[in-house]
């Protein structure tokens, strides 16, 4: 357990000591590995602007900051009545996965509303980079000390005497580690995902389906072996894995009644390839035009 990593002498700017916390560094390293990998998906399998990427990522980020922390909020909210300013110091910790899930779907939503972009493509080129993600955001779990899992004498580990965990099950508990099946699980399905999208007979909006699939049965029984304060939490969250699961599934049927195959990369190349060269036609024909009234001129 490292909740910190290090710590900067801001004191010359009036900010005292500010704390880099090895949460936020893996939530970091997980956003630019999701934007790299979201990048590449994008250009190999849709003939979509990769511009796009960027101007997503930051609606998609802060629907992921503000759910999770509003979700955790309404979730512990006897810990936020008496001093609602805690609200907002989301350096202390505190997040709800599903909350920043849902509110960063929606926000990502309404930008590929706006922006009218083909809805499935896309969402199948999300898919594999929010396992990705997870993957790599639940190390920072670990060692924060967070979402940890229940008592167990097979394969349990003990955090130090400070820990949450220690404060819930005492300083020589010995629990499952939760966050390490959940990073482990993300991992597993990224590389599911991309084994996939090799499959010719996809159709438009299926991976995206098998990840809901996926990512809700991880959710599922991991939750299991996770320590929640009540059932009510538990259970809450087993009902929205379960709905993940089914809406995988209505997703993967449907898109193979309604949706076209998914276009080989080999397709996706060429067409990039004309349209490049298209693009470049239209740069000359100006300049040219420019030239020949010069030379009008000139006579």
């Amino acid at each position: 357990m490292l909740p910190v990593l290090f710590e900067l002498n801001l004191h010359f700017l009036g900010l005292g000591t500010v704390a880099v916390r090895t949460y936020s560094l893996f939530l970091l390293l997980a956003f630019i590995a999701a934007i790299i990998v979201f990048h590449f998906i994008l250009k190999k399998r849709t003939l979509m602007d990769t511009g796009i990427v960027t101007d997503l990522a930051f609606w998609v980020i802060i629907g992921v900051v503000v759910g999770s922390r509003l979700a955790y909020v309404f979730m512990h909210w006897p810990e936020f009545k008496d001093a609602p300013q805690r609200i907002f110091a989301i350096w202390e910790g505190g997040a709800v996965y599903y909350g920043g899930f849902i509110l960063a779907f929606i926000a990502g939503g309404i930008y590929v509303w706006a922006k009218k972009l083909p809805i499935f493509p896309l969402l199948d080129s999300i898919a594999p980079v929010v396992a990705l993600g997870e993957g790599i955001g639940r190390f920072g779990c670990f060692f924060n000390g967070c979402c940890f899992g229940n008592p167990t004498d097979v394969c349990g580990i003990t955090f130090p005497e400070h820990s949450l965990a220690s404060f819930a099950f005492g300083p020589d508990h010995s629990i499952w580690p939760t966050q390490l099946f959940q990073a482990g699980g993300g991992l597993l399905l990224f590389g599911i995902l991309l084994l996939l999208m090799q499959i010719k007979s996809l159709r438009k909006g299926q991976l995206f389906g098998f990840f809901l699939l996926g990512f809700g049965g991880l959710r599922f029984g991991v939750n299991f072996f996770r320590y929640y304060e009540n059932d009510l939490n538990l259970w809450t969250n087993q009902i929205i894995a379960l709905g993940l699961m089914a809406a995988g599934i209505g997703f993967v049927v449907l898109c193979q009644f309604i949706q076209q195959k998914v276009p080989s990369p080999a397709w996706i190349a060429a067409e990039r390839a004309k349209m490049l060269a298209k693009a470049k036609e239209q740069e000359k024909k100006p300049s040219s035009k420019k030239k020949s009234s010069k030379h009008k001129g000139k006579h």
